[in-house]
């Protein structure tokens, strides 16, 4: 396959981990948790985004990326209430908060492998299918999608952290959470909201990437790969995961080339680990929690 055509793949899909990862980025910003079922939140919002195609197949696809969106981002909100903050008022150690995120993800793999069932499905719209040219190569419709969320994104967080009294709010909670409470700052309000835009980046992120593979309820498993990502870039880095997840994917594909197909999946973590050896607080420098 033409080297263009494999790097143009790579950022794509680089893309989406680094929007998985800065799910884990910002809820470790404002918590100091790992939420280990970013991945399988991002899982349910392909399906979301299948099940609103196959109801309405007129509703463009940006929309359906949108109402996903919104949709994960209630069902984060719903897990952070019922599922997390009780757990955090009382104080619970930070091992029993990283077991209780991952069987949050189990339970979102099985009623997702339960509702959907266990096969994988094909985006029912013609994204899946269209063909665009780029740079006079033929790439999947999807791309533009993925560029313009990215970059929506970037612009959004950015505006949202420096120009608005919520986004002070949630960077104060993050940088001195013990400050920011004596000052009025909202700490409950402060993780339900990270969790809900997490989630909602998430959902978008499983909408833009079931065209490219399908949607399946094994495939929060991606999560793994975007936590190497988010770790990679300074956990709690915005601008780092994004980064991180385009040098993950990339490694991948390269990597994959110059060892085996079947060593490609391992290249996320052989490449995390070598540049953790060098630079142990990560890409960014210290992360805003540590």
């Amino acid at each position: 396959m033409n080297l263009a055509i494999e790097l143009l793949s790579g950022l794509a899909v680089g893309c989406i981990y680094g929007l998985v990862a800065v799910g884990f980025s910002m809820v470790f910003r404002a918590t100091g948790l790992v939420n280990f079922a970013q991945g399988d939140i991002m899982m349910v919002g392909a399906f979301i985004g299948f099940s609103i195609i196959v109801a309405a197949p007129s509703v463009p696809f940006w929309a359906v990326i949108i109402l996903a969106a919104l949709a994960s981002a209630a069902l984060g909100f719903l897990i952070e209430r019922l599922a997390l903050w009780p757990a955090v008022r009382r104080n619970a150690d930070q091992t029993y908060l990283v077991m209780l995120t991952l069987g949050v993800g189990i339970v979102l793999s099985n009623g997702a492998r339960a509702l959907w069932g266990g096969n994988p499905l094909v985006y029912p719209t013609a994204i899946t299918h269209e063909v665009i040219m780029i740079a006079g190569y033929p790439m999947p419709g999807v791309y533009p999608y993925i560029a313009a969320t990215m970059l929506l994104l970037l612009v959004g967080l950015h505006l949202l952290f420096t120009r608005s009294w919520i986004g002070l709010a949630l960077r104060a909670a993050a940088d001195d959470p013990q400050t920011a409470s004596v000052m009025g700052i909202n700490l409950s309000f402060a993780s339900a909201l990270s969790f809900a835009i997490a989630s909602g980046i998430g959902g978008a992120a499983g909408v833009l990437y079931a065209p490219i593979t399908f949607a399946s309820f094994d495939m929060g498993l991606i999560g793994i790969k975007a936590f190497a990502a988010a770790v990679l870039g300074s956990l709690g880095s915005i601008p780092g995961a994004i980064l991180s997840g385009l040098i993950i994917e990339l490694g991948e594909t390269f990597g994959g080339q110059l060892l085996a197909p079947e060593y490609q999946d391992s290249m996320a973590f052989i490449l995390m680990i070598a540049i953790l050896l060098v630079r142990p607080t990560g890409l960014f420098g210290k992360g805003v929690r540590s």
